[in-house]
């Protein structure tokens, strides 16, 4: 079966371009982009030269469901439905009609957050990136954030639509997210990996800060006591301990500590002048050298590597060499050749 080609030109994918799916009707690119945005009805092509097309690239990541989309102008509907979808434009302008009230997108502007949202709207030649949020799972995280019970009121407005500012300050967002789509893209052809890297936990993080980010540029959390900040730093340690061989993300070390993120840095660096999870990584690090200086007959590298929580081989080689002084393959070999 031959791919098909794009007969015009169309703004790249922000990922999976090497296994987009073409698309030469809007019924095609409707029946496609209905798992991320399952009311998306009445597809038009709007486009002034007649000729529509559409690529996009479908991604799961742990119950997240993105998808990177590039065409040409259309305009649609959006009926009833349950989703809560975050816009991400890299190119191109549109707008959005919703409950009578006009929003306009814009990339390098804003991106929209869309929950249970019905209405319509128009896009010119536009890329964009759509993710499928979970409210629940997002406000437990904001909460973990802050160091807030996870009982506690929730925090995030997520009941209608709204802007979201790619520039807050210094920091862009556009760049951030473009940056996290290029780990995705690595990823694309082989998205049985996708789950081991966690990625879908730094989307939650910069969404939240996003949401409302005097939160965290004015920051109220108090500073714990010594006493009881080593008593949860020790758990977090513990925590990571026994799950070395797990994916660790920085919310589920804020859940266990029960800090914020700034207190659990502070903690870190007070102890082990090092971050969280370079920490972590060197944890692995050392169970990966007794790993491999113990290692049976017929061990491989990329099996101790996997065992010990790096998902990437390679990136295990050049951080063991960079903590060891030597390959791991060096190490098994002397183990071996005993």
């Amino acid at each position: 079966m031959h791919r098909k080609k794009l007969s015009c030109l169309l703004p790249p994918l922000v990922f999976g371009g090497r296994s987009a799916k073409i698309d030469d009707s809007v019924n095609e690119m409707e029946d496609r982009l209905h798992e991320v945005i399952s009311g998306l009805k009445e597809c038009e092509s709007i486009a002034d030269h007649g000729v529509f097309q559409h690529q996009s690239c479908l991604l799961n990541v742990n119950g997240m469901k993105m998808v990177a989309t590039a065409s040409t102008p259309v305009r649609f509907k959006i009926n009833p439905n349950e989703d809560t979808t975050l816009m991400i434009p890299f190119y191109g302008q549109g707008n959005f009609i919703i409950d009578g009230r006009l929003i306009h997108w814009q990339s390098g502007v804003n991106a929209l957050l869309l929950p249970n949202s019905t209405g319509s709207g128009e896009s010119a030649l536009q890329s964009v990136l759509m993710l499928n949020i979970n409210p629940q799972k997002l406000e437990s995280i904001a909460r973990s954030m802050l160091g807030m019970n996870q009982h506690s009121q929730n925090i995030l407005d997520l009941h209608a639509p709204r802007k979201l500012s790619l520039q807050v300050g210094r920091l862009s967002f556009e760049t951030v997210f473009r940056q996290l789509a290029n780990l995705l893209d690595q990823f694309s052809l082989q998205p049985e990996l996708l789950n081991q890297t966690a990625i879908d936990d730094n989307f939650y993080r910069n969404l939240i800060v996003m949401l409302q980010p005097e939160l965290f540029l004015d920051e109220l959390s108090s500073t714990p006591s010594r006493k009881y900040a080593r008593r949860l730093l020790d758990r977090v340690c513990d925590y990571v301990q026994a799950h070395l061989n797990q994916p660790i993300t920085l919310s589920a070390l804020e859940r266990v500590s029960n800090m914020s993120a700034r207190n659990l840095h502070y903690a870190f660096l007070k102890r082990y002048n090092t971050t969280p999870m370079r920490w972590v990584r060197t944890e692995r690090l050392m169970m990966a050298n007794n790993h491999l200086t113990s290692a049976p007959p017929g061990t491989t590298v990329t099996a101790i590597a996997l065992s010990c929580g790096f998902t990437k081989p390679a990136a295990f080689a050049a951080y063991y060499q960079q903590h060891f002084g030597e390959l791991p393959s060096t190490t098994l070999a002397r183990t071996l050749a005993r």
